[in-house]
């Protein structure tokens, strides 16, 4: 009997806790009965509709320079260096930039005078000599005619002659090699002495005691006239044209490459010092176009899409990129009379969750 109580009792207490349960939760529901329904505010997106414009699209890069009036200088004698400017030096046309050796020079030189005076002294004696021997055998001839001089005299005179004549023309011809000699030995002379073609800045290539060898350079100047840009560019960047200090340049192709890279030059009006470093702007795209900022491009799976707004809601639209640059992105595949929304990725991709818009001017908010 007891247990039949117990059973009972522990059944009542379970039936008021579920009374009570229900109670609470008829309140509660009572409770949010009487909650106003949150309001749902539409999205603001900034949007813009299309327009083709002149749209001139670049990338940054860098540029080496260069100039038309570089040089290097090379030494047309081998002789011992005895004074070479240092590197770094800013210099002017017309300086000194070497001074070569010219001792050897000078001794060969004072050489050849003297073997030319000496050869010139036996020609005057050659000389005197052929002109007695003719006036002697003009006599000779006017006594032979008369029967005072014998034909052995006369043909040992002539005989003389010849020689005279032939030891003159041998002493001739030797001061005119001698002379040559002399010639080159002064030119040689006139190139221990170089000096600068060009304005520039030095880089020496070679040091005082060393021996300057012909045709090795010496020294380089980079000058600061008729400047050029050396532009490196990976084989997939077509472009004609650079913009560097707000001026446009041609691009022209040297059919060469620098660590795979393609190089192209481009003259400028500017006056730079070579290999220096400069930024540029690489032209990739100057033409009319559809010219949207990169907000406005929703990529996905390798795809491009723009979000059209219909209805208060984002679409996605798909589009072909043209030129992809830091100033935007040209595109095919859009009209003018469409909305299309610039926002970060999250917002186009949140966007196409359905959720509605109210749409805003692109840059108003700005």
């Amino acid at each position: 009997m007891k247990k039949v109580l117990v059973y009972v009792g522990i059944l009542g207490v379970i039936g008021l806790l579920v009374v009570a349960g229900l109670k609470a939760v008829k309140h509660k529901k009572d409770e949010e009965a009487k909650t106003p329904l949150a309001y749902k505010y539409d999205m603001r997106v900034e949007t813009m509709n299309p327009k083709i414009s002149d749209v001139v699209l670049t990338l940054p890069y860098l540029a080496t320079t260069k100039s038309n009036d570089d040089v290097k200088i090379s030494s047309r004698v081998s002789a011992r260096i005895k004074y070479i400017v240092k590197s770094g030096t800013r210099i002017k046309k017309g300086t000194v930039i070497v001074k070569i050796d010219d001792k050897d020079l000078k001794t060969q030189l004072e050489s050849l005078n003297l073997n030319i005076d000496s050869i010139k002294s036996q020609l005057e004696s050659k000389q005197v000599a052929l002109s007695n021997l003719q006036k002697s055998h003009k006599r000779t001839e006017e006594l032979l005619t008369v029967r005072g001089a014998s034909k052995e005299q006369f043909d040992k005179e002539v005989t003389n002659l010849e020689a005279t004549k032939s030891a003159i023309d041998t002493l001739q011809f030797k001061i005119q090699e001698l002379t040559a000699n002399k010639s080159s030995v002064d030119n040689k002379l006139s190139y221990t002495m170089i000096k600068s073609p060009v304005d520039g800045i030095v880089t020496r290539l070679a040091n005082v005691g060393d021996i300057a060898m012909m045709g090795k350079p010496l020294i380089s100047i980079s000058a600061k006239s008729n400047s050029y840009l050396v532009v490196r560019l990976p084989a997939d960047i077509k472009a004609d044209e650079i913009i560097f200090e707000k001026k446009i340049y041609m691009l022209n192709g040297l059919n060469t490459t620098f660590n795979g890279l393609l190089e192209y030059l481009a003259n400028i009006d500017s006056s730079l010092a070579s290999d220096q470093m400069v930024n540029i702007d690489v032209v990739i795209y100057n033409n009319k176009g559809y010219n949207l900022p990169h907000d406005a491009i929703l990529n996905r799976d390798g795809k491009s899409y723009v979000l059209v707004i219909k209805d208060h809601k984002a679409i996605a639209k798909s589009v072909k990129i043209v030129a992809n640059a830091q100033e935007g992105v040209v595109v095919d595949g859009v009209e003018p009379s469409e909305n299309i929304v610039v926002a970060k990725q999250d917002i186009l991709l949140k966007l196409l969750t359905g959720i509605k818009v109210k749409t805003i001017k692109y840059g108003d908010n700005k």
